[in-house]
């Protein structure tokens, strides 16, 4: 059964007219009295009944009707669907990301995303930079949030969003108002481990040894939220990009360093410089649009 066929029935089951269904498809009267000829051998039945030189549905074409429109509307779907996708327009996209995209910049670019492409759906996998870095290599992720510098040969097309500065995260103490470094180092540091980011995690100590300070990290944690949970038992203080603070979290309080500049946390956006699928590129375009 072509779709053809279904378009012609639909056509003049809807007129109940050959020559006025033949004008709307744009098409000769006997080309498509054949076609209807040919859908109604196919099925065994007969759609119309053409006494008086009238065309009424039968019984068979009354019940066959809705199928057809079922079927016509599900091809136009796919059709456009796969049109979409073939534009970049519709599909999957796999995005990693780092901690601190979540507070601000990913739901943002993720909403305006989907106001542009509506038919573009995206998997969202949490990954260290590291970890981004192999899943790109790997092709199992698209593109990714990730914090530079970045170490790897694999040839990246970067986008730099503008970087946040740190801001102390505490136990809540009550207090208000900013600190000092040296109050961050009373408390301990909880810190990301050496290998997630080795030169921003040299960057962060070197900051407390050119203050004159000593300071110990009393827990290791891969995850932003683990941080905020260390620093609410009590374990330490965490220093975190300033959009931290869209998070309420029961006991902490977040600071600002009152007495030194830390080094800026910055969230880059990456993906593969080898050919990309057209979705890839429309969503690359589109964050690095909205990114500012």
């Amino acid at each position: 059964m072509e779709l053809r066929h279904l378009r012609h029935f639909l056509a003049v089951a809807d007129e109940l007219h050959m020559g006025r269904a033949a004008e709307l498809l744009g098409m000769a009267q006997p080309p498509l009295s054949q076609s209807i000829g040919r859908l109604e051998k196919e099925l065994g039945v007969q759609l119309f009944g053409r006494a008086n030189r009238r065309l009424t549905l039968t019984r068979a074409g009354a019940a066959f009707i809705d199928e057809a429109r079922a079927s016509v509307a599900h091809a136009d779907s796919a059709l456009a669907v796969a049109r979409a996708a073939g534009n970049g327009e519709a599909g999957v996209v796999r995005i990693g990301f780092v901690s601190a995209a979540l507070y601000e910049r990913l739901p943002r670019l993720l909403s305006q995303m989907k106001e542009v492409y509506p038919n573009i759906h995206p998997t969202l996998i949490e990954l260290s930079t590291n970890e981004q870095l192999h899943a790109l290599t790997r092709g199992t992720i698209d593109i990714g949030f990730a914090h530079p510098p970045l170490g790897t040969i694999e040839p990246l097309t970067v986008l730099q969003f503008p970087p946040e500065h740190s801001v102390a995260v505490l136990p809540d103490d009550g207090q208000t108002g900013g600190v000092t470094l040296a109050q961050v180092a009373a408390l301990g540091l909880i810190l990301f481990p050496v290998a997630q980011g080795p030169v921003l995690h040299a960057q962060i100590l070197d900051s407390f040894t050119k203050a004159g300070l000593d300071v110990r990290v009393t827990q290791e944690a891969t995850r932003a939220l683990t941080m905020l949970s260390l620093v609410s038992a009590g374990l330490g203080a965490a220093l975190l990009p300033s959009s931290i603070r869209r998070l309420a979290f029961a006991g902490v309080r977040y600071a600002e360093i009152t007495d030194a500049v830390l080094p800026t946390l910055s969230v880059t956006l990456i993906t593969r410089r080898r050919s990309q699928s057209p979705i890839v590129r429309s969503v690359w375009r589109q964050f690095a649009a909205d990114g500012g």
